[in-house]
Parts: structure tokens; C-alpha cells; sequence
């Protein structure tokens, strides 16, 4: 019986070892969900942030404005526009 007792000891204090161990690891496991979700949401912010950007760089009269005032191009009058056919074509 005493044999028995200690069998059944070891046994509960593996279960038990187990649980605990089972238990870290779940934890442990969740807190770094919770930490890659949170950086998830700051990829989804800083996406916002780049298409908002992009859009903004995008728009017609940026682009005039820029290129008016860095490259000093302007939009040719009508008398300057030529148009060319390419072959069958009129």
C-alpha cells in the first residue's frame, strides 16, 4: 500500500507540474497575440498614413504646382500642340 501511495504521489505531482507548465505556456503564448495584434493595428494606422499620403502627392494641381515651381514647366497653349497620326490613321 505504501508503494501504491508513493506511485500515486509521483503521479499527481507530474499532473500537477503539468498543469503549471500548461499554464506558463498559455500565458506566455497570449501575451505575445496581444503584442503582435497591437503592432498590427500601428501597420493599419501607418498604411492610413501612406495612402493619405499618397493621394495628397498624387493630386493634379500638386503636380502642376511642383512641377511649375521646381522644374519650371508649364501646360503647352493650344498653337503648341501638334497632333501626329500614326499609319491608316486620320
Amino acid at each position: 500500500m505504501n508503494r501504491l501511495n508513493a506511485i500515486l504521489l509521483m503521479v499527481l505531482v507530474a499532473c500537477a507540474m503539468s498543469v503549471v507548465s500548461s499554464q506558463h505556456m498559455a500565458r506566455k503564448l497570449y501575451s505575445e497575440l496581444e503584442k503582435e495584434q497591437k503592432q498590427t493595428k500601428m501597420y493599419g494606422v501607418e498604411y492610413g498614413q501612406l495612402l493619405l499620403e499618397q493621394s495628397t502627392w498624387g493630386a493634379q494641381a500638386l503636380i502642376e504646382k511642383v512641377s511649375s515651381e521646381r522644374l519650371g514647366m508649364h501646360a503647352p497653349e493650344p498653337r503648341e500642340i501638334q497632333v501626329v497620326f500614326g499609319k491608316g490613321g486620320q
